[in-house]
């Protein structure tokens, strides 16, 4: 299963609170997220900074909100093999419709939501808004597992 990943207000809050220079602060629960996420998942960036296919945008966004160190490292190491698929005008066109997938992200274009519906896939798409509730990635795992528990259990 794929896992789309959303970065801003997603993985990152916008708080202020920042370990370095910048605004953005690494979400409660990151790097568990990313261990599980990397772990169970074929994990796809899903944002604005990654859009060229390249991850060179986002890797210094990351690194100054996390900060230097072994948490960075490791988180390095995780994401290393997260695609970054090419996209222009909404993040939709970027998502394998077909495929069986999750898409986190705090506020997902109009144009992806009608593209989600009329695919039918609107419930893939799984509201994450850190900046709001700090502990939102935990329970995003939580609300992971569940369904797929019920896509097993209905198999």
């Amino acid at each position: 299963m794929r896992l789309y990943l959303d970065v801003d207000g997603t993985l990152l809050r916008r708080s202020g609170h920042a370990r370095l220079r910048g605004d953005l602060a690494p979400a409660n629960h990151l790097l568990r997220f990313l261990e599980w996420a990397s772990g169970n998942f074929e994990c796809v960036w899903l944002t604005s900074r990654t859009r060229h296919g390249s991850d060179d945008r986002l890797l210094p966004v990351l690194r100054q909100a996390v900060g230097p160190g072994e948490e960075w490292d490791r988180i390095k190491a995780l994401i290393a093999a997260f695609a970054t698929p090419v996209w222009e005008d909404h993040k939709a066109q970027a998502i394998a419709l077909d495929l069986d997938f999750c898409w986190i992200d705090d506020a997902p274009e109009e144009e992806s939501l009608h593209a989600l519906a009329q695919a039918g896939r609107q419930d893939c798409w799984i509201s994450v808004a850190v900046d709001q509730d700090p502990d939102d990635l935990r329970k995003v795992m939580e609300q992971i597992i569940t369904r797929q528990q019920h896509r097993h259990a209905a198999e």
